[in-house]
């Protein structure tokens, strides 16, 4: 009974991967948006029927939006397999046949706070106000 456990663990966690790998591929590239086009796309999947009026506003408030598997907002320049084009404006026509992936989170243009890329762009020197320099010795 426990193989059958882990068999079963094994089935679902190998299914799992690929849709998360599509998933990470589609948020980091070929269909990463900014938060500018991140309404106009969910207006334009619940105009569609891929997601709910609901849904949208959740999205929405959080800065987040629908991605699909077959189609992406960089198509035809995309590297994975995006074989429709995905429009960011709520006025654009439908599209058939898109797949439902997840949802991605809006890019940014600023590095996160706590990262490397912030420390180092920060204009705020990097010394405590409290220490004098001095009280490190010599320079």
């Amino acid at each position: 009974m426990k193989q059958l456990w882990l068999i079963v663990g094994l089935v679902i966690v190998g299914f799992a991967s690929p849709s998360q790998a599509q998933l990470s591929g589609r948020c980091g590239g070929d269909d990463n948006l900014t938060p500018q086009q991140v309404q106009g796309r969910n207006a334009w999947a619940r105009k569609c029927g891929y997601i709910s009026a609901a849904k949208e506003a959740i999205l929405n408030a959080d800065s987040e939006y629908q991605v699909f598997a077959n189609g992406c907002f960089r198509y035809p320049c995309s590297t994975n397999n995006c074989l429709y084009f995905v429009p960011v404006s709520p006025s654009a026509p439908c599209v058939t046949g898109l797949v439902n992936l997840g949802t991605c989170m809006a890019s940014t243009v600023a590095p996160p706070r706590g990262s490397l890329l912030a420390y180092l762009e920060d204009s705020v020197p990097a010394w405590p106000a409290w220490l004098p320099r001095d009280a490190a010795g010599p320079t």
